[in-house]
């Protein structure tokens, strides 16, 4: 993004890292739980992997790697798959027990019908194999204010201000972005929940720096358990049962 590299950016960015020194992104989160369930024999399938993934190098290790999306230019330019084709998640074409494990980054917020889409993937994944995807929590401010945006204003904020190309604003429907919301869908798809963890993320806001420290403020504010379900990104590990 063109504003990362501003003064009032790395200023904001400064703060952030005094109040959390240690802190490791959702990228860099999502990364982790990729690697913990990816070896040298994993055939693994991205859904919707555009250009490229934030768990690009724990990818590099599998055995043998396919991705799927609906953008054919951002699939000409992913370098790192062995495999890719132009498909969505309710309707994947490959064969019952394909696959060792599935991952997804920024996808499932836009499944209209997520448990069709989780029962589709559920069929590709070998039993006892395991679905790790990163998403957008319904719960957070963020979503719920652009849920009041017109698509057209989402449109403008997304090319304009954040410098991300237009194709990315997908319809949202938030139906699967929840933790009650993963867990119905788990229990009607046959699915095992591992993991459900959130990610804060105040760096929408840095574009101006008194907002950015409210924001911040929210996030030492959930960093509470009870409040924890509020910060803006949901990473999940579920697991196909044997």
């Amino acid at each position: 993004m063109a504003y990362t590299q501003s003064p009032r950016y790395r200023r904001c960015q400064s703060i952030f890292d005094r109040a959390y020194p240690d802190f490791r992104n959702a990228g860099d989160q999502y990364h982790d739980s990729v690697a913990t369930v990816t070896d040298s024999t994993t055939h693994l399938l991205d859904i919707g992997c555009g250009r490229m993934s934030l768990a690009e190098e724990a990818v590099k290790v599998a055995n043998y790697t396919v991705g799927i999306d609906l953008m054919h230019t951002d699939l000409l330019e992913n370098r790192t798959l062995h495999a890719k084709a132009m498909a969505n998640a309710a309707t994947l074409p490959f064969p019952d027990a394909s696959f060792d494990v599935l991952i997804s980054q920024w996808v499932v917020e836009h499944f209209d019908s997520p448990t069709i889409a989780f029962r589709e993937m559920n069929r590709v994944l070998r039993p006892g194999g395991h679905l790790v995807f990163l998403t957008t929590n319904a719960n957070n401010y963020i979503p719920l204010f652009s849920r009041l945006v017109p698509d057209s204003a989402q449109k403008f904020l997304i090319h304009r201000i954040l410098r991300r190309p237009t194709h990315e604003s997908f319809p949202t429907f938030f139906r699967a972005n929840t933790r009650r919301a993963i867990q119905r869908i788990a229990q009607d798809t046959d699915y095992i929940i591992d993991t459900i963890d959130y990610i804060g993320n105040p760096f929408y806001m840095a574009f101006n720096v008194p907002l950015f420290r409210l924001a911040l403020l929210f996030e030492k504010i959930t960093d509470r358990k009870s409040l924890n379900s509020l910060k803006l990104y949901l990473l999940a590990t579920l697991r196909k049962e044997n």
